[in-house]
């Protein structure tokens, strides 16, 4: 019985150990795979959006390509596998391979457009003029009408959403397209003013608006705050090198002249450029000169490292006559001030950066050093009539210097693990900003008696030097942990730690000198101050992010504990506030399907009080609002929610886009307006002064829409856009509280026609901005703009073309004198040589002289109306010169 046993016992353990054996040979076999591999286009740019299948055995996975066009899969076990491929104007791809024991890294994979040939037979599917992919709205440029001579700005104007005005800056959606790239990479300095206006139309395949977090966030994955909107051209096949150049030479009545030169040479690896211009056109109030020049250039030295730099020259001449009007509320009453300005200014800048970018599959490193030295030096003329609860004039005549170097540099790091979504980051940046500033100012002030009748004239002769700096330092640190355990290679779970500290040194010198009846100067002890804070700020977050196929999302919070000091020369008083906020944090975004977008984002940040706001100095330099800081100031906080919504019909390339915003901020630092008797050689009149302080009850509400229909196959175009803001402000007027509300109301009906022979834009426009005061008794101030517009081009042969532009502006309840000017614009257009390589032009602007400008800004208790008269007629005759050479 006993061996009986022993027999049956081993036998028994043998069976075990071979069967633990043989599942482990065959789990051996059959460990859990991984794959991964980047789509690109024939252009070698990645493809973001695209469907990716695997197929392994009997399992299906799914995934999509992320911005780079990078895909993974993991969590799967086999030895052979499909790869289907597929993207909305793009050919399909279907591969099989056999799969590595420790994963498998697969090679680039190109993919074809739609349209290809072959025997000269074309095959063409049906275009797509748009589509969504994540944080990528992009547009197909063979929907559109591109002409032969066209720059990539004439493309822009025809898409939904987008806008170039008349200076030709670009913004979508409302927002500034921010830089340029091509192909996904950094183009020369990134203008995207400059370059849009010389890029030809022809060479772009397609053209994306990115929302970008920037370079290190899209290595590591961690989006922080509001992105900035990019431009990225993805240019045809073989058109990604090329030399182009303008030389344009314009002279025009009044003594207008103008003359640029710039060229470019470009190589996918290699950029470098040279620029230079000098001008007297710009329509601004009266007459300013520009002259300009820089140079720029980019290398990628090897697979990972890119050095670039250049240096930038300007010089500016301006003549500027400018009328404003005031109008502030007081529980005594209303105060109205009527002035007018005259200017006469010039100075020079230079401008430098440098940067260097280092990035590979596993590590991200990049340096940055930013220079500027500014100086200007100006003479001014003011007349200032105040009306109202204070009946007073002031006449200033004033010079001025002022110098401003600046340099600022920031260094990051960071760096990728073997587990999937573990990376660390590292980051600083260093600071110093310098303004040196001297005013020599001669007052002239009448004073009036009860009765209205001049009582009283005085002289008051200054010198004000000012001396800022201000040194920043400012240091990151952020680890990210995966937390999903890779089953689903379509979802990414992951955790962020992050620490923040930020340092501002600020400094101020203040010496005011004023003139006494010998002739002689003297320093005023209560005008003159030296002053220097400190701001420092911790900000510790903790953050989880969840990435899938069409949701993501980001959920955490952030504690910021805040100190500020400061201390005065003299005085033995000291500044010491301490703050502590907690505020959580969300972005979101949701893609509800390929035609549509949701997207949430929430931050919030605190705000020191600036050096004016502190400083419990007299700033005398306006007699009419003396400005006194308060060293008592809290730091504020600052809440913003943004929600966007975004929807295409990628048939009919219909657009809509709707947004709304949201502004609290705790502890802002207002302005309390305070009227103060005072005795002028026995005339009682009063003076006033702005303080601050710290309050709530600060917020404001906006929303804006903008839906786009194409008609007619894209022969036209409308366009609705609109947006509507409403405002709780407070403020203080003689310590008591003033509830300021403000209302304002946009709507735009715009209507594109474009065609081979004919391009006409028109709009129509109209603006209502209304504020009411808690203080004042009277009706809410209203302000209302009509305008009306219309563009127009016709092509009339091949080499000849003519246009006009028509403006009338229609404005009602402004206080300053406010014509409504129409403004009419024409010229003719004549190409010659071969490729139509030339172009002279002739032009009439402002052919009726009407041209103005009306400005209006509500701050505090105070309306401000301004009103500049524009020299804006003038004719120009132009020679265009480009050369230009795109590909092999």
């Amino acid at each position: 019985m006993a061996l009986t046993y022993i027999l049956k016992t081993q036998i028994t353990l043998f069976t075990f150990l071979f069967l633990n054996f043989f599942f482990a040979v065959a789990l051996k076999a059959q460990n859990k795979g991984s794959l991964s591999g980047v789509v690109r286009d024939t252009t070698n740019v990645g493809i973001p959006g695209a469907s990716v299948r695997l197929i392994v055995g009997k399992d299906t996975l799914t995934s999509t390509t992320d911005t780079a066009g990078k895909f993974s899969f993991a969590g799967f076990r086999g030895d052979n596998a499909l790869l289907l491929i597929r993207s909305i104007g793009y050919l399909s791809f279907s591969k099989s391979y056999l799969l590595q024991e420790k994963g498998t890294v697969l090679l680039p994979i190109v993919i074809q457009s739609v349209s290809q040939q072959l025997n000269e037979v074309v095959i063409k599917a049906k275009i797509v003029p748009m589509r969504i992919v994540k944080d990528t709205l992009e547009f197909n440029a063979d929907a559109y009408t591109v002409r032969k001579d066209d720059r990539v700005e004439d493309l822009l104007k025809q898409l939904p959403g987008i806008e170039v005005d008349k200076e030709g800056n670009a913004t979508s959606a409302g927002k500034t397209l921010t830089k340029i790239r091509v192909n996904g990479k950094d183009f020369f300095t990134g203008n995207v003013k400059e370059f849009i206006s010389q890029l030809p139309a022809d060479i772009v395949s397609k053209i994306q608006v990115v929302d970008d977090f920037g370079d290190k966030a899209n290595f590591t994955g961690i989006k922080k705050g509001e992105p900035q909107k990019i431009l990225n051209l993805v240019l045809k096949k073989n058109k990604n090198k090329g030399v182009f150049s303008n030389l344009k030479a314009s002279a025009g009545t009044d003594d207008r002249y103008s003359l640029n030169l710039n060229t470019n040479f470009w190589r996918p690896t290699k950029q470098f450029g040279i620029n230079g211009d000098a001008s007297n056109t710009d329509s601004g109030a009266g007459i300013s000169t520009n002259t300009n020049a820089g140079i720029n250039y980019r290398n990628t030295l090897n697979k990972h490292l890119t050095v670039s730099g250049n240096y930038s020259y300007g010089y500016n001449k301006s003549e500027r006559h400018e009328q404003n009007y005031i109008e502030t509320v007081n529980p005594l009453g209303q105060l109205f001030t009527n002035s007018t300005t005259a200017n006469d200014a010039h100075g020079n800048t230079h401008n430098f950066v440098m940067d260097l970018q280092s990035r590979d599959g596993v590590s991200f490193i990049q340096g940055n050093i930013r220079g500027n030295v500014a100086g200007t030096n100006s003479n001014s003329m003011l007349s200032s009539m105040q009306s109202g609860i204070i009946r007073q004039d002031l006449i200033t005549g004033s010079s001025s210097s002022q110098q401003s170097p600046n340099l600022n540099a920031d260094f990051s790091v960071a760096r990728r693990f073997k587990k999937e979504g573990r990376n660390l980051s590292l980051g600083f940046t260093l600071g110093n900003n310098v303004s040196d500033n001297n005013d020599n100012l001669d007052n002239l002030i009448k004073y009036y008696d009860e009765n209205g009748g001049p009582s009283k004239e005085t002289d008051l002769n200054r010198l004000v030097d000012t001396h800022n700096q201000s040194r920043a330092l400012n240091t990151s640190f952020t680890f990210s942990e995966p937390l999903n355990s890779g089953k689903d290679s379509t979802v990414k779970k992951s955790i962020d730690f992050s620490y923040l500290f930020s340092l501002t040194r600020t400094s101020n010198k203040l010496e005011t000198q004023a003139n006494d009846s010998l002739g002689n100067f003297g320093r005023v002890d209560s005008l003159s101050n030296k002053y220097a804070s400190t701001f420092s700020t911790h900000t510790i977050g903790i953050n989880y992010r969840y990435e899938g196929k069409k949701l993501s999302y980001s959920l955490g919070f952030n504690a910021q504990p805040s100190l500020l000091t400061g201390a005065y020369e003299g005085r033995s008083d000291k500044i010491d506030r301490s703050g502590f906020n907690i505020s959580p944090v969300a972005q979101a975004s949701y893609q509800i399907s390929e035609e549509k977008m949701l997207n949430l984002n929430y931050n919030g940040n605190s705000l020191a009080p600036s050096l004016n706001q502190l400083q419990p100095v007299r700033d005398t330099r306006d007699l009419q609002n003396v400005m006194v800081g308060n060293p008592d100031l809290k730091t504020a906080f600052n809440h913003m929610l943004n929600l966007n919504y975004r929807a295409v019909d990628i048939k009919s390339g219909r657009t809509l886009q709707l947004g709304i915003s949201v502004t609290a901020v705790q502890d802002q630092v207002v302005s309390n307006t305070i009227l103060i008797p005072v005795m002028i050689d026995s005339v009682k009149t009063l003076k006033q002064e702005t303080r601050y302080q710290n309050t709530n009850g600060n917020y404001s509400l906006g929303s804006n829409y903008y839906w786009s229909v194409p008609l007619e196959k894209k022969k036209y175009a409308m366009e609705l856009r609109g947006m509507l803001n409403y405002s709780k402000q407070v403020s203080y007027a003689d310590n008591q509280k003033n509830f300021g509300t403000g209302l304002s109301l946009n709507q735009a009906l715009t209507m594109r026609m474009n065609q081979k022979w004919l391009a006409v834009t028109s709009n129509v426009n109209y603006n209502y901005r209304s504020n009411t005061y808690s203080l004042a008794e009277s009706l809410p101030n209203v302000v209302q703009t009509w305008l009306f517009d219309a563009d127009v081009k016709a092509f009339i042969a091949k080499s000849f073309s003519v246009g006009f532009v028509a403006a009338k502006t229609i404005n009602k309840g402004f206080s300053v004198s406010a014509s409504n000017p129409l403004l009419i614009r024409g010229y003719v257009e004549k190409t010659f040589f071969k490729n139509r390589i030339a172009m002279l032009k002739l032009e009439g602007n402002d052919l009726l002289n009407q041209g103005n400008a009306l400005d209006r800004v509500v701050s505090g208790n105070s309306i401000t109306e301004s009103r500049t008269n524009q020299v804006t007629r003038y004719f120009l005759l132009s020679f265009n010169l480009r050369l230009q050479s795109f590909g092999s």
